[in-house]
């Protein structure tokens, strides 16, 4: 019963104090303004996503209409024979589409620095100029955008701190902490309570917030796993930082030492520590400018035009070296024009084992930020959360994975046809579009 009292009395403070309930709605007005917009990106990603898959099958029908029609391809272009491995394989227009999650509104991550789908042609690589853009989160704010994550593991602390930084330091201002001890039994339970009473608040108020995004995107589509997980994210995270600001508050004698202790906590745990780390990490695995993949896409590649057709019927032939079972394989004649319409497969594994260095130099960066995690919880909590919004480092990773594994797929089915000197008609096309994953139907 004590308890409830306790809560009705800090209940009455907040609603008497104006600055702190002024704080909290603005708090609570960020958070919605930064669910809004995690609502638009995350339905423009949807819109254009759908867009995309209209197009393709718009651009299917078309060729489709080519071989009904006994048509080598469009009107005028006669070079263009839709019936041979190479020309048809340049009108499939497969996308490796990477779908929002039904949680980005709960944080959108890296969400505004990557693509979220790529066109795959013969010529593709993980890293092209479309792939990223680089936007840091102070440039969300000044373009309007705020991050819901953002808002949790940086904002909230602070707004912890403006709540309770007064609890119990006022009393021990004003010198009847004593007397509190007597009226409760406790003065370290009296802050408990009256802690716990804002805890509690902003408990319940993320939790509508959930809630809301969840009815939003229907419960349906909402995968509830990580849904719960998340919310155990924050009550962990809100929980430590509670302990951390109660110690703070029974061990220090006013309140002018308790907000500057609070304050203290949060610059080391939200600012130095990963501020420190970050450019440790960048020091010790410094930035890569990609010049390796650079030089590739722009000397090498022609460098490798310039090779004689044996070199380059040596080199397709060792990345595939079944080829040699090909029709064009077992012929005595090398073929100029077949070697020369599948030379795109040389430069794609000149960019895979570059970018495997890259991305290699990656993990390994992002490893060591790992390995800090036991003394560095903010870059763990931030990490994980976008984890779950799929928005983070790794999930762009695996996005590219997935790019890489269908340039290999349509390369090698394209290299194989070529070689083959498979006549291609509508029956074999859509063979190929089944052997990609494309829904033509």
């Amino acid at each position: 019963m004590r308890f409830f009292n306790i809560f009705f009395y800090e209940f009455y403070h907040f609603r008497k104090n104006n600055s702190k309930v002024v704080t909290y709605l603005i708090f609570l007005f960020a958070c919605v303004y930064a669910i809004i917009t995690g609502f638009n990106l995350q339905d423009k990603q949807l819109q254009t996503i759908s867009h995309i898959e209209n197009e393709q099958k718009n651009e299917l029908n078309i060729v489709f209409n080519w071989f009904e029609n006994e048509m080598s391809g469009p009107e005028g272009k006669d070079w263009i024979d839709i019936k041979k491995p190479n020309w048809s394989f340049r009108y499939i227009p497969l996308y490796t589409i990477k779908e929002p999650s039904s949680l980005m509104p709960l944080g959108i991550g890296q969400a505004g620095q990557y693509a979220y789908y790529k066109e795959v042609t013969n010529w593709s690589s993980t890293f092209d100029p479309d792939m990223m853009e680089e936007i840091s989160n102070p440039e969300r704010i000044v373009n309007g955008s705020i991050d819901f994550s953002f808002l949790i593991i940086f904002l909230l602390p602070i707004l912890l701190i403006i709540l309770t930084y007064n609890i119990g330091g006022l009393e021990k201002d004003l010198k009847f902490e004593k007397l509190i001890s007597i009226q409760s039994n406790s003065f370290n339970k009296w802050i408990l309570f009256r802690m716990l009473f804002y805890v509690f608040a902003l408990i319940f108020t993320v939790f509508i917030l959930f809630f809301v995004v969840m009815l939003f995107n229907q419960i349906r589509s909402v995968n509830l796993n990580d849904l719960f997980n998340l919310f155990t994210l924050f009550l962990s995270y809100i929980t430590l930082f509670s302990i951390i600001f109660y110690l703070i508050i029974i061990s220090s004698d006013s309140a002018s030492s308790i907000a500057f202790k609070m304050i203290s906590v949060w610059l080391l745990f939200c600012v130095i520590l990963p501020g420190g780390i970050h450019q440790y990490a960048s020091m010790k695995y410094p930035t890569n400018y990609m010049t390796d993949f650079l030089d590739v896409n722009r000397e090498q590649t022609y460098d490798v035009f310039k090779l004689p057709t044996n070199s380059l019927y040596d080199q397709i032939t060792n990345i595939y070296p079944e080829l040699n079972d090909t029709k064009h394989g077992k012929d005595s004649i090398i073929n100029n024009g077949i070697i020369r319409n599948t030379i795109s497969s040389i430069t794609n594994q000149m960019n895979k084992d570059v970018i495997a260095k890259i991305e290699n130099q990656n993990q390994l960066k992002n490893s060591f930020i790992k390995s800090t995690y036991w003394f560095n919880p903010i870059s763990c909590y931030l990490n994980k959360w976008n984890s779950l919004t799929s928005t983070d480092y790794e999930s762009y990773y695996n996005f590219r994975k997935k790019i890489q594994e269908d340039i290999d797929k349509k390369m090698k089915l394209m290299v194989y046809e070529c070689w083959d000197e498979k006549a291609v008609n509508k029956l074999v096309f859509e063979q190929y579009l089944n052997q990609l994953g494309i829904n033509f139907r």
